[in-house]
């Protein structure tokens, strides 16, 4: 049986007292697995301690439930502890946790020591598939460790603002850059507290479903500023018997809030539109975001409409699922033949205009458009992030009509992993003019290889140094 090492380590800018704090909280691993994993902690109020039991589930590979228990050894705080796994995949992982003071705050060192079942097998299922997603889960954990302990801003004259959908993947970029800069950030979410994941405890969340006026009253209280970027569960994939939609949450719960925001005399607002929207457009989706945005701009409120075109970052939910299918299936599949046209633009430049947009005169009732400086054809994009990551995979396009099918009977699912509108959805080009928004707020945006070395791939990774050895 093949013993395997996995060595990573990060320094943080806190004190060990504080880091201690945070890692001997069994409620906290959650907010470091990756949300693709859904990680639900079984046990109830878990509690960290030499011999304790933990009990949690996830989900690696295909949505699949693993049962995992773990027991808590070598306690020696607030300097290490040790996690054994006594049920779960592995055939035996031990996983040895050390905090290290230092001079510019704590190194976090983890060493793992693992060995998979099945013998041959098990070899070659960590050489094409268990190691990158090792890799994987370690590098989101380093970014999720280094977000939460990642020291706030200081400005002389700081705003308090409200990001709705705070939580989310647009949201949470927008609500850590406004952190950044000095801002006071409040998060409205239908997740409240559940959804904070890598938001620092700094940041107030305040639990309000915006389909509900009398919840969002509840929640937006003054503000200096309000900045709406909704996206609903399992979006792009609609629940209509669960008001999952994006009639009922983009377009309603915006009007929800700025409803409320003009009732408070909150006096600026900032709207995550989407390239595309209209009122005549073809697809409800945009013909939603076309109804929020009137509701901002008829508010009476200094505005700013921004629609982006498709965002990537680490934590998204389409470029990261053709990366999944690269690093778990022998093909990559596409809905079509990938030769739509999208200029995907990088998170990061998306929160930097949000948070830009809050101060500067130019950007007052304004409607700009906002994509990467590359405008290429999807299967160009997908590959591109393949060849970042290291992996060889072939992509395999597909028949729309035939998927279409295939995801009819899937759209009656409580959360569906497919349906067909958002075959089409995934299959529509996104091209904008950046023109107005480069001539009113001058800026750098980001290549797409760029913006992709900041998170994938086994190089280029700032936030920690992750090995992989055989055990001598």
């Amino acid at each position: 049986m093949t013993t395997f090492e996995l060595h990573a380590s990060q320094t943080v800018p806190a004190d060990p007292d504080r880091v201690w704090a945070f890692f001997s909280d069994p409620a906290n691993l959650g907010r470091i697995t990756p949300p693709s994993m859904d990680f639900a902690m079984r046990t109830a109020a878990p509690r960290m301690a030499e011999g304790a039991l933990i009990d949690y589930t996830v989900r690696p590979l295909f949505g699949v439930p693993l049962p995992w228990r773990t027991e808590i050894t070598d306690y020696s705080p607030p300097r290490s502890f040790r996690d054994v796994q006594l049920r779960g995949p592995y055939r035996r992982w031990e996983h040895s946790h050390t905090f290290v003071p230092t001079a510019d705050g704590t190194r976090i060192d983890d060493h793992v020591t693992y060995e998979l079942p099945l013998g041959p097998l098990g070899r070659v299922a960590h050489r094409w598939v268990v190691r990158g997603e090792l890799e994987r889960i370690f590098n989101y954990r380093a970014r999720a460790i280094a977000d939460m302990f990642e020291p706030a801003g200081h400005m002389t004259d700081p705003r308090n603002v409200i990001v709705a959908g705070g939580t989310g993947f647009v949201g949470s970029a927008i609500a850590r850059e406004l952190r950044r800069r000095g801002h006071r950030v409040i998060v409205v979410s239908s997740r409240g507290e559940a959804g904070r994941r890598s938001l620092p405890d700094d940041i107030e969340i305040h639990y309000a479903d915006v389909r509900d006026q009398a919840a969002v009253s509840a929640a937006v209280r003054d503000a200096d500023a309000l900045i709406i970027a909704l996206a609903f569960r399992n979006s792009p994939m609609e629940s209509p018997r669960r008001g999952q939609t994006f009639d009922a949450v983009d377009a309603a719960g915006t009007e929800h809030l700025v409803a409320t925001a003009r009732a408070n005399g909150i006096p600026r607002l900032i709207y995550l539109s989407g390239a595309g929207a209209a009122p005549d457009a073809e697809r409800h989706w945009f013909r939603a975001k076309w109804r929020a945005e009137e509701a901002v701009r008829r508010s009476g409120i200094d505005w700013t409409i921004i629609r982006p075109t498709w965002i990537y970052g680490p934590d998204d939910v389409s470029l990261n699922r053709f990366l999944g299918f690269a690093r778990s299936l022998p093909v990559v599949p596409m809905t079509n033949r990938g030769n739509q046209l999208l200029a995907p633009v990088f998170i990061d430049d998306v929160a930097r205009l949000a948070a830009d947009g809050l101060v500067e005169p130019a950007a007052i009732d304004r409607v700009f458009e906002v994509g990467g400086p590359e405008t290429l054809r999807m299967r160009d994009i997908i590959a591109t992030a393949i060849r970042q990551a290291g992996v060889r995979r072939p992509i395999l396009p597909g028949p729309t009509p035939l998927i279409k099918a295939a995801a009819w009977p899937l759209s009656l699912l409580p959360e569906p992993p497919l349906t067909p509108d958002a075959v089409d959805f995934v299959n529509q080009p996104a091209t904008v003019d950046n023109g107005p928004l480069l001539e009113a707020m001058p800026r750098r945006l980001t290549p797409l290889e760029e913006g992709l070395g900041t998170y994938v791939g086994p190089v280029d990774q700032p936030k920690a140094a992750i090995e992989f050895s055989r055990a001598a």
